[in-house]
């Protein structure tokens, strides 16, 4: 699989963020996807970086028991 069939499938990272925010409303939600650098922060004791929006959906879940 090349890179441009890959990035035919694959939703936008500004739609996949806005998917994680509506998913996880407790959590703020950042990314800058050309650094790779997906931030979620809640509250003063949760803070959890990833490399992208798949890894972080997945820790996002782990932790919220969902």
């Amino acid at each position: 699989m090349n890179a441009l069939t890959y990035r035919a499938w694959r939703p936008s990272a500004s739609a996949y963020l806005a998917e994680l925010r509506r998913e996880f409303p407790a959590f703020g939600i950042i990314a800058d996807p050309d650094r790779p650098i997906w931030m979620a922060v809640r509250g003063d004791d949760v803070f959890i970086r990833a490399t992208d929006g798949y890894v972080l959906r997945q820790r996002l879940l782990e932790i919220s028991d969902q």
